[in-house]
């Protein structure tokens, strides 16, 4: 027996993937700048457009003093009446938190983003936050950094696997910018925006992350977006406390995540048009501001008020409420922005409600209530985002204080799991299911949500009129390569299919029948089939449960005109492709 020489296995030049590597590097460095060179430059508009409509660029409290009860509503009013228009007219998709349209490039466009959405998603932001709705400004900047990490992997051919981790990238260096947090940042991308997260993704993200950090210190200063109280941990009885404060806060998350429903379920109740919405919610949230101007804007003048102890209980009651109602509002009916600081504002004052009361009943044992707002602002982010590690993260590198992190982790994961237990989603991920996009922690779930039935369906395939006879169709069942049959009516649309199993019931009697019985006395008239734009997931889950091995594709639903077939072979075979081209990307 001839012995075969065995064959050398290729060997990978370190050199050039140690080049690749770097070349990687520099594309997410060049996010980092140029999203970091964009939030800055939001953060001068927003300042811009605030004083546009109040007349001063930060403290809106002090603006409305002086101001009569009527032009505070109607600054609100003003504003949705210029904005529900536009986004109505433009891009529908550019309302509410700008999160959640990320992920949704990320799980079913590979992650590609429209550039026309993110310039009228940062237009609509500035007016919303201009003219005092309550919502966060994270979102836009997050959106921004994403196109700009996307638009950058396309225009370099880069494969879709890279250009969802670039488009992290850009996320992770708006929130960084953002918050002067660069960890906070690379975790938000990670736990967040990429549904599935791989380590070796990891050093890309940091660098994009640190980058815009640094360009935000060199425009804003390396100061922390809050004034931060000394933490101070008095006690191991504290604990429990903390605990409990994790409950609330995941309690308060749920009933926040319902309020927004409720406010866009009673909108398409009363059938009110979504160009007026933004108007009608400018109504609501200006009479809010009446009774306490603190709902207008981001709120982060609130959370500073709370942190240095200038709020008594009452006053935290009165304004919690208030925010809450007024985001509720400002998100459900359509005005943009984000939603990270909102749950920050609303956690803050959870905290430091409970910090306060704490102190009263054991104030030997109890630190001052800002250190309990501290650690509310990442109980309340954690229960809306469910992603406890970015909350602890965002609110360690605020203080730098390592005995902050035990409280953190109590609070965080309490709020973790009163959510996940109670409702189950985050409030992205509602959001994203409110519009039929179900997100699935699944790397092979999201592959086959990137590949169209399109690109994978048989164009050629066997099509007989419901008339054709018995014998007819044994004929052209006998040269026919094909073991399937679209079944059409006269005016080409499908009425049915017919397979070998449907003519094996008639065969056995076929001399008499065979002129008499036609295709569609024999034909499966419940016929499953798919859209040529749909994606392979849905394939999958028809496939799923059902005895049959092909899917007849047609143009669209209503006419049924068949545009191709797709194979469960077919199917199961680009799976497999694309799961090893991954493999060894």
């Amino acid at each position: 027996m001839k012995r075969q020489t065995p064959v050398a296995a290729p060997v990978r030049h370190p050199h050039g993937h140690g080049r690749r590597i770097v070349f990687l590097l520099l594309i997410a460095a060049t996010i980092g700048v140029v999203t970091g060179t964009l939030a800055v430059a939001f953060r001068y508009l927003l300042l811009e457009a605030t004083k546009l409509f109040w007349g001063e660029s930060y403290d809106l409290v002090a603006a409305t003093a002086g101001m009569p009860w009527y032009v505070i509503v109607l600054i609100p009013v003003v504003g949705g009446l210029i904005l529900g228009p536009v986004i109505e007219r433009f891009a529908p998709e550019a309302r509410g938190a700008g999160v959640p349209e990320v992920i949704e490039a990320v799980v079913t466009r590979e992650g590609n983003i429209r550039h026309r959405t993110t310039v009228l998603k940062m237009f609509s932001t500035l007016l919303s936050l201009g003219c005092g709705a309550s919502v966060g400004r994270e979102g836009p900047v997050v959106h921004i950094g994403s196109s700009v990490g996307s638009s950058l992997a396309q225009l370099m051919h880069l494969s879709p696997e890279w250009k969802r981790v670039f488009l992290a990238c850009g996320a992770a260096s708006g929130i960084a910018a953002t918050f002067n947090a660069p960890m906070a940042g690379m975790l938000f991308a990670a736990e967040i925006i990429l549904v599935d997260f791989q380590i070796n993704y990891l050093s890309q993200i940091a660098v994009s992350a640190v980058t815009a950090t640094v360009v935000s210190h060199r425009f804003l200063g390396s100061f922390p977006t809050f004034d931060v109280p000394t933490f101070q941990l008095l006690s191991y009885w504290e604990i429990p406390l903390y605990l409990v404060l994790g409950v609330l806060a995941g309690a308060l998350a749920i009933v926040f995540i319902h309020l927004i429903n409720r406010v866009e379920d009673g909108c398409n109740w009363i059938r009110l048009p979504l160009w007026s919405r933004p108007a009608v919610g400018g109504v609501l949230v200006g009479s809010l501001a009446l009774l306490s101007p603190f709902v207008l804007g981001v709120g982060y003048q609130t959370i500073n008020q709370v942190l240095t102890a200038q709020l008594l209980p009452m006053m935290m009651v009165a304004i919690l409420l208030a925010k809450l109602a007024a985001t509720a509002i400002s998100v459900g009916v359509g005005f943009s922005g984000g939603i990270f600081a909102p749950s920050l504002v609303l956690g803050g004052l959870l905290g430091g409600l409970f910090g306060s009361l704490a102190h009263m009943v054991a104030p030997n044992l109890v630190a001052g209530f800002p250190v309990y707002a501290l650690v509310g602002m990442a109980a309340m982010v954690s229960g809306t985002t469910l992603a406890p590690i970015t909350a602890i993260f965002t609110i360690f590198e605020l203080t730098y204080n390592f005995e902050i992190i035990l409280p953190l982790m109590t609070s965080c994961i309490a709020s973790l799991v009163v959510v996940q237990t109670f409702y189950g989603l985050s409030i992205y991920e509602t959001r994203l299911v409110r519009r039929g996009v179900k997100i699935v922690r699944g790397r092979d779930i999201n592959l086959l949500r990137s590949l169209r039935v399109a690109d994978y369906m048989d164009q050629e395939f066997e099509q007989v009129d419901e008339r054709t006879s018995l014998g007819q169709l044994v004929a052209l069942a006998q040269e026919s390569p094909y073991p399937h049959f679209v079944v059409v009516n006269e005016k080409g649309r499908m009425v049915g299919m017919l397979s070998m199993r449907d003519l094996k019931s008639c065969l056995s009697e076929m001399g008499e029948l065979c002129e008499l019985v036609v295709a569609s006395e024999i034909m499966t008239r419940n016929v499953v089939s798919i859209t040529a734009q749909q994606n392979l997931e849905t394939a999958f889950e028809l496939f799923e449960g059902r005895p049959i091995s092909t899917l007849p594709v047609v143009a669209d639903y209503d006419a049924q005109h068949v545009v191709g077939v797709l194979k469960k072979t077919t199917l199961i075979h680009a799976y497999n492709q694309n799961i090893l081209k991954i493999g060894v990307s």
